[in-house]
This record gives C-alpha cells, structure tokens and sequence, in this order.
C-alpha cells in the first residue's frame, strides 16, 4: 500500500462525514450550559453560600469540594456506560436529553433560599444539593463532550462543528459571568428580593442552560465509526489507559491549568471588586465585576478570530499559548491595583487580560478529538467517552477545587462572613490573601500550561495519517502495508502515544 499524494486541504471529505448546517448549530448551541454552568458557578456559587445564606466560608468550600468525590465516581461511569449504549437514537444522545431536562430542578435545589436553616442544616443541604446538580450536569456533559469527536470521523468538519461550540461557549461564559453580577449588584442595592434573584437564576439562565441542550440530544448525530457488537466491562485500569496516552496527558495538563486559573479569578472576583476597589468609582458608579468581567469576557471572545487564524497558520497548540504572556502581565497589574491609580486603569487591564486569554480558552476542546483519534491509533478503539469523561471531570474538579482554594485561603486570612444587608471591613490580611492568591495563581499555572502546549506534537497533517492508519487496522490490512508505512506507523504511536 502507497502512501496517498494528495495535500491535506485539497483530499475531499467523505459524504458521511459531512455535518449539515442545522446540525452543528444545535451543537454549538448545546454547549450555552457547558460554556455557561462553570463561569455562573466559579463566580456566584461561593459567594451565594457565604454572603447570602450565611454559611461558614470553609465550610461552603469543603462541602463543594467533597461533592468531587463523587464526580470521580460517576463521570467514568457515565463515560463506559455512554460507550456501551445502543440505542435508536446512538451511545450518547438519550443522556444529553435526560440530562438536559433536569437542568432546571436541579438548580431549584442548589440556589434555594435556605437562610431560616440551622448552621447544620445548611452545611448538609448544600452537600446534597451540589452532589445532585453534579449528577445531572454529568448525565448531559460527559456524552456531550464527547460527541465533539463522534460527531464526524473527518478532523476538518470537527473543527467546524467544534468552532460553533467554542463561539456558544464564550458568549454563554460571558451571559453566565455578567448576568449573576447584575444580579447580585441589584440584590445588594435592594432593588431585588432573594426570592426574585433566585428565580431569575433558576428559571432564566436554567432555561438558556436546559432547551438548546434538549434539542441538540434530538438533533445531533454520531458519525465517527464504533463496533456495534462489541461492549467493554467497566474497570479502571482499561479506563486510566487513556491517561497513558502522552497527547492525552498534555492536552489535560493544557486544559486544566487554563481553567484552574479562570475560576480562580471569576470566584474571587466579587470579593477583588467588594474589598479591594471598595469606594473607586468610574463613570460615577462604584467599580463592580462587571468592569472586570465584562471587559476582560467580551475581549476574550474577539480574540477567538486571531487564535482560529494562528490555528490555522500554525497549529492548535500555537494558538493556545501565544498570547498567554499578555494574560499574565495583565492579571499581575490588576492584583497590584492600588485605589490611589486612575480607575480606568481596571478595566483597561481587564480588556488586556481577555486578549490574552482567548486562545487558552477554546483550543483545549479543538485538541480533544485529533486526542482520540491518536488514542485509535494505539488502542485500536475510539475510547471518546471514557476522555470525554475524564474531561469533564477535569472541568467540574478545577471548578470546585478553586472555589475550594479561594474560601480556605480567605478563611485563613480572616474573612468575615455576612448576611443580606451587612456591610463587612475586611482586615487587610483578607487583601493581601486576594492579591497573592491571583498573582501565584496566574504565574505558575500558565507557566505550566504554555510548557505542555510546547510538548504537545499533534499537526493536521500527522491526524491526516492517523486517520489512514485507523481505516487500514479498521479493515484488516494493517499486514498489506509497505515496510516504509508501518515504520511510520512505529513512529507516530511512539511519538505521540
């Protein structure tokens, strides 16, 4: 067998890999939750256990962490059973739809007004509430994520489908970051009751969260090839073979610090903006979130173009890292801002701290599927819902454990709880502990992730030849090769599996 002669852009795609239009807008539009669900909670979910129902900042931080637990339960769980379904509708899509439709209960119960409860009677509600909304947003976002490599077996039309999702994604992250500060801006001026706010929150954005990812359950289809016959037993070792896979680790290193350290700002950015700008005004208005969320979400998605450029020109690694400089610079200048500088110099490094942070944002989920696709190669499966699943659980981990982070730091430095209605001075260790917090955060997590992006060795032109080698050991002729290929062969697995 030759090797094909045919550039990669110019080697049409196969008709069954073709995604229609309808579809890959219902899947982007899907992801309105996934894009939306983490930047609502790292900012508003903290801050709503402590400052509005009144629970112990460590406490609240502990029991969100512990609900993880059970996340490492599940999200593999959800990944093998999801592989081993066969269904009318295929592996993945009756989860999305179940899970979908239990958005809205489940955020009921997570942001119910529960300030008459005992001390002890909100610590154990909130631990339930946040294992049960864990468990529902895993039903949906384990199969979803994956789709994002059985949706087409062609690395092209992925990267189509999946640039839809990652547009959705940005502007859920940022309807998901300013519409709760707007909220919670109103509710401590006392234009909102916690009734309103919490029904806004739970019928509003659950609804925006719920009905896209319904109708992408409907909509979407599984192109990418699976054996229909064949089902696997559940077993941890033949799960964590994926973690072997040296692309895969590196994709999660990538994906993980980028996170960890958005989250980390977005939960402390009430606090930055309550404690430290306390009293600077621009504009006339006291300086809120939303002069450093807003700038720094809506930069983040007009920089999408120039990484799916750099992507483009140069690779999806390329476009990860090249602006994370800039994001560090920035994010060092507003946690050293003193409220003796000119005001407008927050949203000013707020904006420059969104162009630098694009890239980093939506490349990790253009990364995944060209990750399974080099997993096939040494596998000889497409194992896209075990990743998916310790994908996601990556994602609802770096969440939690940087809300977690953030309220064992603030208790450490002396932070003082509040109710509705209280106006709290907070020592100036609390300030230290923010600045710190942001700065250690910012450094050495995009220090680790601009390292992995270099190592990470996957091109077009090498998923080109994955994808040949895949349909070869698909059909039976790997032995057919010419001694040339299969060397090749040795050298892709050894390179980057």
């Amino acid at each position: 067998m030759k090797k094909p002669n045919i550039a990669i852009d110019e080697m049409p795609v196969r008709e069954e890999d073709k995604i229609p239009f309808k579809e890959k807008l219902a899947y982007g539009l899907g992801d309105f939750f996934g894009g939306g669900q983490a930047s609502m909670l790292s900012l508003l979910l903290l801050f709503f256990f402590t400052d509005i129902i009144g629970v112990n900042s460590a406490i609240a931080g502990t029991a969100i962490l512990i609900s993880k637990i059970w996340d490492a339960i599940i999200d593999p769980s959800y990944g093998v059973i999801t592989d081993n379904t066969r269904s009318r509708l295929g592996r993945r899509r009756p989860y999305i739809i179940a899970g979908g439709a239990l958005i809205i209960p489940a955020m009921a119960i997570l942001f119910a007004p529960i300030q008459g409860f005992s001390d002890t009677g909100k610590a154990v509600w909130i631990c339930f509430a946040y294992l049960f909304y864990c468990t529902v947003s895993s039903l949906s976002q384990v199969p979803y994520n994956s789709l994002s490599s059985d949706i087409s077996a062609d690395y092209r039309e992925r990267n189509k489908a999946n640039t839809y999702k990652l547009i959705v994604d940005l502007l859920a992250a940022g309807v998901c970051y300013l519409v709760p500060a707007m909220l919670i801006s109103a509710y401590k001026e006392g234009e909102i009751s916690t009734k309103a706010f919490t029904l806004t929150l739970v019928l509003g954005i659950g609804a925006l969260f719920s009905i896209p990812l319904v109708i992408a359950g409907i909509v979407v289809k599984e192109r990418a090839p699976y054996d229909r016959n064949h089902k696997e037993k559940f077993s941890i070792k033949e799960y964590l073979e994926t973690i072997k896979i040296k692309s895969f680790r590196r994709l999660l290193i990538m994906y993980v610090c980028a996170y960890i350290c958005m989250d980390v700002i977005s939960a402390l950015a009430l606090y930055y903006t309550g404690n430290i700008l306390r009293g600077v005004t621009l504009f006339g208005k006291e300086m809120g979130s939303l002069f450093v969320i807003g700038p720094l979400m809506v930069c983040a998605g007009l920089s999408v173009p120039f990484a799916y450029i750099f992507m483009r020109k140069k690779s999806k690694q390329f476009a990860y890292r090249y602006a994370i400089p800039l994001f560090v610079a920035a994010g060092i200048l507003l946690a050293c801002y003193q409220p003796t500088w000119p005001p407008i110099l927050v949203p000013v490094f707020a904006i420059l701290a969104g162009l630098g942070f694009g890239g980093s944002q939506v490349m990790p989920w253009l990364i995944f599927p060209d990750t399974v696709d080099v997993a096939e190669l040494k596998l000889n499966k497409r194992p896209s819902g075990s990743m998916g699943g310790i994908m996601t659980f990556c994602r609802t981990v770096t969440t939690a454990f940087a809300t977690a982070m953030v309220s064992w730091v603030l208790e450490g430095a002396g932070y003082i709880e509040s109710t509705a209605g209280q106006v709290i001075v907070q020592p100036d260790s609390v300030l230290l502990a923010i600045r710190l917090l942001m700065i250690i955060t910012i450094v050495l997590l995009f220090s680790i992730g601009f390292i992995a992006s270099m190592k990470y060795k996957v091109t077009d032109k090498k998923l080109t030849r994955i994808r040949y080698f895949a349909d070869v050991k698909r059909e039976g002729n790997f032995e057919a090769l010419s001694e040339e290929e299969k060397n090749e062969y040795e050298r892709l697995v050894k390179e980057l599996c």
